[in-house]
């Protein structure tokens, strides 16, 4: 079992591929039981922000493909995690079909935006609804079936968790599991299978939360994990919003340690009439990564844009190499918080990608 993270420009577009543990190295995403995400595309042309004058971006380095046909699949899930056009890009979006297959699936401001284009049909646009935790129908799911009779259904989870009195608009976290179909062969391929159950939780195991609040540990038998996670925010959240996601909905499907975090390396701040904080970067990532144990953690957002207008003339940056990152995260940052010395950190150019391994 695996995922793959593909840059598509470098910046905060990604193609994931989760792939069954049975799946072969070339074409995983076309393999039965595997699912592919499209983020935020934005291949071509700028993003203004209600005019030129007030706020454009383009990118300074080419994406690794100019049209969305150029992808070696059809993405099952095209996932916008906001309306501003850095995120929901409609000329990009637009080289999609109107009859693709692909389910597209939006914050409710990006959806609602999408369908107001009529270029999709209307069945395939979903609005995510907001996690409430205990909810079960706060959280959009999608079942996998089995390749054979005899297998069992996988699934697929996508919850948006967004911050509480945002300004800016643009701070939330969006979750992603993923829990492969199985068979036969692929449960004799399995090593986890040569391993005890697991004992049910109890209040002082290890499943469970720790005395601290803000302290997630492991559940035990982490090589036999069997479902892959996501925490995808790319300007970055408090953890307190994520932490009811994580210590219910990750820790009952046994998604902990996080597989990768796509969050910002670096801090963009405006005026705080023009929103403040726009990225909180590694100080609120280091945050994430370290409650969750995340495996690896890749940088999404900071790339080199040519920004102009009156909205970002005021704009100050903070920039953080994937280096320097490392080594806040082994440090504990500021010598009191519980060092993360696995987790890898990731910069990623157009074109290149990053493979974990699950399980």
């Amino acid at each position: 079992m695996s995922l793959s993270i593909k840059s598509l420009n470098g910046d905060t577009s990604f193609l994931l591929v989760f792939s069954p543990p049975v799946a072969p190295l070339s074409s995983p995403g076309l393999f039965p039981g595997s699912f592919t995400i499209l983020l935020d595309p934005w291949l071509v042309g700028p993003s203004v922000i209600l005019n030129p004058i007030f706020s454009i971006s383009e990118q300074k380095t080419p994406p690794c493909i100019s049209h969305l046909t150029e992808l070696d699949l059809e993405p099952d899930l095209v996932l916008i995690s906001q309306h501003k056009p850095d995120h929901c890009h409609e000329e990009t979006l637009r080289q999609l079909p109107p009859d693709c297959e692909s389910t597209i699936l939006a914050i409710p401001p990006a959806a609602k935006k999408i369908r107001s284009w009529k270029h999709f049909r209307p069945e395939l646009v979903h609005a995510l609804p907001k996690y409430v935790e205990g909810d079960a129908q706060s959280i959009y799911r999608v079942v996998l079936p089995p390749p054979s009779p005899r297998g069992s259904c996988g699934e697929v989870t996508i919850t948006w968790m967004p911050a509480k009195r945002d300004i800016s608009g643009v701070h939330h976290a969006i979750g992603i599991t993923y829990r492969p179909p199985y068979t036969v062969l692929s449960l004799q391929k399995s090593h986890y299978l040569d391993l005890p159950m697991s004992p049910p939780a109890s209040p002082g195991s290890p499943m469970t939360i720790a005395s601290s609040p803000r302290t997630i540990v492991p559940a035990p038998y982490n090589d036999r994990e069997k479902t892959l996670s996501v925490i995808y925010s790319p300007h970055g959240v408090s953890y307190e919003i994520i932490r009811p996601y994580a210590t219910s909905h990750l820790v009952s499907e046994a998604a902990l340690p996080l597989t990768a975090l796509l969050h910002s390396f670096d801090c963009v701040e405006n005026p705080w009439w023009l929103g403040g904080n726009i990225s909180t970067g590694s100080p609120g990532g280091l945050t994430i990564a370290q409650n969750l144990y995340a495996k690896a953690w890749v940088s999404a957002h900071d790339s080199a844009k040519d920004n102009r207008g009156w909205a970002v003339m005021q704009t100050r940056i903070g920039q953080y190499p994937a280096n320097q990152v490392k080594e806040m995260l082994d440090d504990g940052h500021d010598g009191k918080s519980k060092k993360t010395a696995n987790t890898v950190t990731v910069s990623l150019a157009p074109g290149e990608q990053y493979r974990i391994e699950g399980g």
